[in-house]
């Protein structure tokens, strides 16, 4: 059984920690623990202690993609654990830019890190690129492949030079699946590649295993009500049991998890701590 702790979420229903707009898990399965994203702050760490966890245990910490909403946190995690080598992707260290509705956004929202730190810690790097095992029954899944019919619901793009952008393909992002028995559980941090493509791929590597849950920003914050109710409908048509919708999903969205699936969909928060 899968042990899943939300150190940090947008939200939260517990006093004792705190909610940013940001990502961190902590995952305990087969006697391996496990740190997915960091948040964008130490805030994952506070919360960490309040919740009884102790980070300096974290076998490795996984990079979902180079966004600073995941990875912001690596500088307090690296100087309280020393030791645990940083799973992410060779293409994640671009600058990358978001869209608004006047064109491309104005500050970049990739890896914050300075070239020193990013130097200082290099040695501790596994660079990934296609599916890699964590442990025993932990794969980190990256280069997701291009789905047509289910596009990207929001546009970046990378910096390749000063001043030079290029659309950016989102290779740099990555997902967890978590084998337990007969079934797995699928860990995204946005799915900027797409929901609907994370869990098909998800499907190819374990075509034989049921999806027991799909934890998961969605990035589905900014869609309009027809394609947020396409989006839902395409996820479930894929039978998984339980979702968790996260982070970036949007609340919106959650509520339309949550009318269609009832105890099926989760509503996690910072603090929360789940057995699957």
């Amino acid at each position: 059984m899968m042990k899943l702790s939300f150190l940090v979420d947008n939200k939260t229903e517990h006093s004792k920690c705190q909610a940013e707009w940001g990502l961190a898990l902590f995952i305990e399965s087969e006697g391996h623990k496990i740190l997915f994203d960091t948040g964008c702050s130490d805030m994952f760490i506070r919360n960490a202690k309040a919740m009884g966890i102790d980070l300096t245990e974290a076998e490795a910490v996984l990079v979902s993609h180079g966004h600073y909403d995941h990875t912001e946190g690596m500088p307090a995690f690296v100087e309280l654990n020393r030791t645990a080598p940083i799973y992410i992707h060779k293409n994640a260290f671009y600058k990358c830019y978001g869209t608004n509705k006047k064109g491309i956004d104005d500050w970049h929202c990739g890896l914050w890190w300075s070239d020193e730190f990013r130097k200082s810690i290099e040695d501790r790097f596994i660079l990934t690129e296609n599916a890699v095992k964590v442990t025993e029954n932990m794969t980190l899944i990256g280069n997701i492949p291009d789905f047509e019919e289910y596009p990207p619901t929001e546009v970046f793009h990378r910096e390749i030079e000063p001043g030079k952008l290029i659309p950016d393909d989102m290779s740099h992002e990555q997902f967890l699946v978590v084998e337990e028995g007969d079934h797995i559980i699928i860990i995204s941090g946005c799915c900027h590649r797409g929901a609907v493509p994370t869990i098909k791929t998800a499907q190819k590597y374990f075509p034989d295993k049921k999806i027991a849950a799909f934890i998961a920003g969605m990035h589905m914050y900014s869609l309009n009500d027809e394609r947020r109710k396409k989006m839902v409908g395409e996820i479930l048509e894929l039978g998984v049991e339980k979702i968790f919708p996260v982070h970036c999903t949007g609340m919106e969205a959650i509520m339309e998890f949550k009318a269609r699936m009832g105890d099926g969909c989760v509503v996690a928060t910072s603090g929360d701590v789940y057995e699957l």
